[in-house]
C-alpha cells in the first residue's frame, strides 16, 4: 500500500496550475476527462511516480464546492492509496459498515471512495491498478511527463477530531497499524515508507489534508525556486492551495 495521489480543490485552475508547475519543475500535466461527472475540472502532475492533483469545480453546488465554502477557501480535499488487491480492502469496509460514494471495476482499474464522514478527516479512494505500476488517472504515458524537481510523496498530514480514533479507523481498513509519527502524533507507515500523520484539529478548525511532504530530486533548482518570490517559503516549507507543502531532507 502506498500514497500514490494527494489531491487539492482550487477556485482558480489556471492559476494554481501554473504555480504548481513551477514548483514541480513540469512542463505538461494531464486533464482527466473522467471528473466532469463530479462537476469538477482537473490537473493531474507526476512527481517521481506519486501524483498531485488540482479540482476545480465549474459547476454550482459540487461536493468540492461546498467543501471550500466551509474551509473558506482552497484546501486539501482527496487522498488515494494504492493497494495490491482491493478484495479484502473491500471486506473490511462493508464490515465496518463505511460508506462508498463511488465505485469502478474495470480491467485496467478497480476503486473506490469512502465517505469522510465515515473514515474520517478527509475523502479517501482505495485502488488497484493493473498493471500495478501503471495510474490509469494520470492518463497514458505519464511517465514522459514527470517532475524535474521533485520525486514521490513521502507523507502527509490529516487534520481531525479525535487523531488517534481516526488513525486507528484507517489502518483498519488498510490492514495496517498505528505507530507514532515523526511528529510525534499517530501515523500509519505505507510499504515504501511514507507516513499519514495524524493530527488534532487546530484553533482554525480546518479538518482533512493540511499538509504534504515530497522528496526532492534537484535541490539546486527547487531552492532557486523557493527563493524566486512566487513562493512564500519560511525555510521549512511553503503554505499553497491551504495546504503546508514540505520537502524531505530540505529546511
Amino acid at each position: 500500500m502506498r500514497i500514490r495521489q494527494l489531491a487539492f480543490a482550487t477556485q482558480d485552475l489556471a492559476s494554481s496550475r501554473q504555480q504548481l508547475l513551477t514548483l514541480l519543475g513540469l512542463d505538461a500535466d494531464y486533464a482527466d476527462p473522467g471528473v466532469a461527472e463530479f462537476g469538477l475540472n482537473n490537473s493531474v502532475m507526476a512527481t517521481g511516480t506519486s501524483f498531485l492533483e488540482l479540482v476545480s469545480p465549474f459547476e454550482e453546488n459540487t461536493a468540492v464546492s461546498r467543501m471550500m465554502t466551509r474551509m473558506q477557501g482552497d484546501c486539501g480535499y482527496m487522498a488515494l492509496f494504492q493497494v495490491d488487491d482491493l478484495g479484502p480492502v473491500n471486506g473490511r469496509v462493508e464490515k465496518m459498515g463505511l460508506r462508498k460514494i463511488w465505485e469502478v471495476d474495470r480491467a485496467e482499474v478497480k476503486a473506490f471512495h469512502v465517505h469522510p464522514k465515515d473514515i474520517g478527516g478527509v475523502l479517501v479512494s482505495f485502488d488497484e491498478m493493473n498493471p500495478v505500476e501503471e495510474w490509469v488517472w494520470a492518463g497514458s504515458q505519464w511517465q514522459q511527463r514527470t517532475a524535474k524537481c521533485t520525486g514521490d510523496i513521502t507523507g502527509c498530514q490529516i487534520s481531525v477530531q479525535g487523531s488517534q480514533n481516526v488513525a486507528e479507523k484507517w489502518a483498519t481498513v488498510l490492514g495496517a497499524q498505528v505507530d507514532t509519527g515523526k511528529a510525534g502524533c499517530a501515523s500509519i507507515t505505507m510499504t515504501d515508507g511514507a507516513q499519514v500523520e495524524f493530527v488534532e484539529l487546530g484553533a482554525d478548525g480546518r479538518e482533512g489534508l493540511i499538509g504534504i511532504e515530497l522528496a526532492v530530486l534537484d535541490i539546486t533548482r527547487l531552492e532557486k525556486t523557493l527563493n524566486s518570490g512566487m513562493f512564500a517559503w519560511d525555510g521549512t516549507a511553503i503554505d499553497l492551495f491551504g495546504v503546508r507543502i514540505s520537502f524531505a531532507g530540505l529546511g
